[in-house]
């Protein structure tokens, strides 16, 4: 848990002005992405982050910098939380083709839910908000690539146990599997039956072969 400080100004609390404030910067980005993911960043205005985090502006505008900078880092930890979790499952104590088949089965499921919801958070922040918004373009980069290699390294399992081929270039299917997984997040939201994008995985695996 990181906790990081910041002046308090209430005058509710006139004897403890001067002292540092304490807060969780953790739940403080959490709470902060959740509102952006929800609404956007554009139609997301300080005042709802500050309800959101339970933090003053001036707190806020301490901790990040700006309204683009609580942006950042809320993206970064979404990042974080994405690759993690691809990689546990692409990494699941199954045959190689098999683990990396449910791990886009799992995009599937997810996306055949997405109708009438808000999609995943890079997805959207790429398209609401490139290539206008230069600064974030190395972080949501960043973090498409991260999540290719991902694929890439399940790719190069299964050629090592014999299951795809081996001529595949594994950065190109990594590239390819990651274009199709963001196709499937978002397919979802127009309401496309699960049975469709587990169609769009069967056909992805057997280009594999």
């Amino acid at each position: 848990m990181t906790r990081i400080s910041s002046p308090a100004t209430s005058s509710k609390h006139a004897s403890e002005r001067g002292r540092p404030r304490e807060f969780d910067i953790d739940e403080v980005v959490r709470s902060a992405g959740r509102v952006f993911w929800e609404h956007g960043y554009h139609a997301t205005s300080i005042e709802e982050l500050c309800k959101a985090t339970g933090l003053l502006r001036g707190s806020l505008y301490g901790a990040f910098g700006d309204k683009r900078g609580v942006l950042i880092a809320a993206l970064d930890r979404y990042a974080d939380g994405a690759v993690a979790r691809l990689k546990e499952r692409l990494e699941a104590d199954l045959p190689p083709s098999e683990a990396l088949r449910q791990g886009l089965l799992y995009y599937t499921r997810v996306a055949s839910e997405l109708s009438g919801r808000h999609g995943c958070f890079i997805t959207n922040a790429v398209l609401e908000l490139l290539p206008a918004e230069e600064e974030l373009r190395p972080h949501i980069e960043a973090a498409l690539q991260r999540l290719a290699a991902q694929f890439a390294a399940a790719v190069v399992r299964g050629q090592k146990a014999g299951k795809f081929n081996p001529t595949l270039d594994e950065q190109s299917v990594g590239q390819f599997l990651l274009c199709m997984v963001q196709g499937l997040r978002v397919l979802g939201k127009v309401d496309v039956k699960e049975a469709q994008l587990v169609a769009v995985v069967e056909m992805t695996m057997r280009a594999l072969l």
